[in-house]
């Protein structure tokens, strides 16, 4: 395992991942939007573990598109990062957004697994689904899909190619969402054995934070009794009520969720 790089943090804060931004979940959307601006009113820093956005098929695609949905989170997310620092880790659905995006709406890409140094103590944080290690077909799937070669073969496909892509996954990605949390639920899990190789090799860590696996949770870490693993929600209030955010503070860790309005009307970034 190579050495971790070391992110240091003070002060509030807020964590959260697996959002799955899209034109199909307007109300999630909007909520996170309502996110965001809380984040920049309360927060020191905001942190965004993968799983951001449903799809992402390159930041040409996203920057040159008109799609309303999409501008919106633009703007929201330049304007969150004006006002604090916002931390980006690459998920699983869009570990194809790269320095370009990051840089126009003012994020830091972090590797997919750091360490933070805060005042509530030292913190692995990842998206979580590299330590999935039990789901063999998936690792084997990753290890192909974060080939640099085939990243960059894919993201030199016309926009036109790449955009009827987006389509087809847009339309199966709830299902196939359904199918993921189910299985995911019934069989895999971030591997224990994972866990130990990163504690055995930074015993200070006190806290793991991860998202992917979608079940909001605090664990006590097997033979660790004094060191707890945080699970992050995903969010979808459009099709079901999931939704959170983590706070870290100096006193400790805690899970919030954000008020849920009862129409997208009264949703306005």
């Amino acid at each position: 395992m190579n050495k971790l790089p070391t992110l240091t943090l003070s002060g509030t804060l807020y964590v959260a991942s697996d959002i799955h931004l899209g034109p199909s979940i307007p109300l999630t959307n909007q909520l996170f939007y309502q996110f965001l601006q809380k984040a920049s009113n309360e927060a020191d820093a905001l942190l965004l573990p993968g799983d951001i956005f449903n799809v992402w098929f390159g930041d040409d695609f996203a920057l040159t598109s008109q799609e309303p949905w999409l501008q919106e989170t633009l703007v929201t997310l330049k304007k969150c990062a004006q006002k604090i620092p916002v931390y980006f880790i690459h998920g699983n659905r869009d570990f194809l957004i790269g320095k370009t995006f990051c840089q126009q709406v003012g994020m830091h890409l972090l590797p997919e697994q750091c360490l933070l140094k805060t005042e509530a103590g030292t913190i692995f944080i990842s998206h979580g689904d590299e330590l999935c290690t039990q789901d063999k077909s998936y690792m084997r799937l990753r290890c192909i899909l974060r080939c640099s070669l085939v990243q960059h073969l894919f993201l030199h496909l016309p926009l036109s190619w790449r955009s009827a892509i987006a389509q087809f996954l847009r339309h199966r990605s709830h299902s196939i969402q359904q199918q993921q949390d189910k299985a995911y639920h019934q069989h895999y899990d971030i591997a224990l054995e994972a866990l130990e190789t990163i504690l055995q090799q930074y015993p200070d860590i006190q806290y793991i934070i991860h998202g992917h696996t979608h079940q909001e949770a605090i664990h006590t870490i097997p033979n660790h009794p004094n060191k707890k693993r945080f699970v992050l929600s995903d969010w979808d209030i459009d099709h079901a009520q999931r939704q959170g955010y983590l706070c870290i503070k100096k006193e400790g860790l805690a899970f919030h969720k954000m008020p849920i309005p009862s129409s997208i009307d009264t949703l306005t970034p």
